[in-house]
């Protein structure tokens, strides 16, 4: 069990002072057992830059940024583009962030850094989709530098956790709620060999390897799995083809789902009970095939911390009756 990439809200912590006389983040995690711990790589490169969270901005919306390869053409283009360098985020210390927790799962967190992400950040997202069809030569360009750039982040990164995390976050969203951002045969053509890339960096140094991949990605589960992706986070179920049911029945056992409990609709506006009886119901559906791990499905303000308290508790109670009947 978790909570999604290790967010604990403060309206959270502020419940559970109140109820429960916790008074951080980490009481709160050690209180309900969760079994995770997340290791953000700090950044420690020159004030300002702008890939000082690894991407730009981190959105869609013209209104609030420029986008410096607006208009790009040619891959001259990309030679005048402000890369960023692998020095700039230094991971020396995870050994003293493993000693805080020797006895949880270690997930070590780079940053938002996805290629995909990154071109629609860079070129602003109408025009990155539209030069997935009319320029393919300049958008594979631009990923493959990007993802040079994030490969090799990884290898540093993995090499200083080596034998002290025990997962690695990757991520890239190319979906959204209904269906993919491009067709599964563009995803396949340009994203699947860097994702494989990523995965093997993480493999080679003995850390599996962990998705963020939210939406509709059914239709590149497949192929998640044949470059060795170990979980996916995050599980959305109310992403069209992605019920808990269908996926428990068609992937469980192949590769693990992180999430699963609604925070579109369920967490936010739904009841304690619904909350707990969703938990029930997810961890039925993959009891017989393994992969679960119990968190919230992403990490919206408005999720109700009194629901959050009720996923919790509700995967507390179905491990201790698992681990009584075992």
């Amino acid at each position: 069990m978790d909570v999604m990439e290790g967010y604990v809200s403060p309206e959270l912590v502020d419940l559970c002072a109140r109820r429960l006389g916790l008074q951080d983040e980490e009481s709160v995690r050690c209180h309900f057992g969760i079994d995770l711990r997340w290791f953000y790589v700090p950044y420690v490169g020159p004030e300002g830059k702008q890939f000082s969270q690894g991407h730009l901005l981190g959105t869609y919306s013209d209104n609030v940024t420029s986008r410096p390869l607006r208009g790009a053409r040619t891959i001259a283009d990309l030679d005048r583009y402000s890369w960023p360098d692998p020095s700039w985020w230094d991971a020396s210390s995870i050994a003293s962030f493993r000693g805080k927790y020797p006895n949880h799962a270690v997930v070590v967190h780079c940053g938002w850094i996805a290629p995909f992400c990154t071109a629609c950040d860079a070129f602003g997202i109408e025009e990155a989709l539209m030069n997935v069809a009319g320029a393919p030569q300049l958008f594979a360009a631009f990923v493959e530098r990007q993802n040079e750039f994030y490969v090799e982040l990884l290898r540093r990164t993995c090499a200083a956790g080596e034998g002290l995390a025990d997962i690695c976050y990757l991520g890239d969203d190319c979906a959204a709620q209904q269906t993919l951002m491009m067709s599964p045969d563009s995803w396949r053509r340009f994203l699947k060999g860097p994702l494989r890339r990523q995965v093997e960096v993480a493999h080679q140094h003995g850390m599996f390897a962990l998705l963020h991949s939210c939406g509709a990605v059914r239709e590149v589960l497949p192929d998640f799995i044949d470059v060795g992706v170990d979980g996916l986070l995050t599980f959305q179920t109310s992403a069209a083809g992605m019920d808990a049911a269908s996926i428990a029945r068609d992937f469980g056992g192949k590769i693990a789902f992180h999430g699963g409990v609604d925070c579109q609709q369920l967490l936010t506006y739904g009841s304690q009970e619904e909350v707990r009886k969703e938990v029930r119901r997810n961890i039925d559906l993959f009891s017989e095939c393994g992969g679960y791990i119990v968190a919230n499905s992403h990490v919206i303000e408005n999720i109700k911390p009194e629901n959050m308290v009720a996923m919790l508790e509700e995967a507390g109670v179905r491990r201790s009756e698992r681990c009584s009947s075992a």
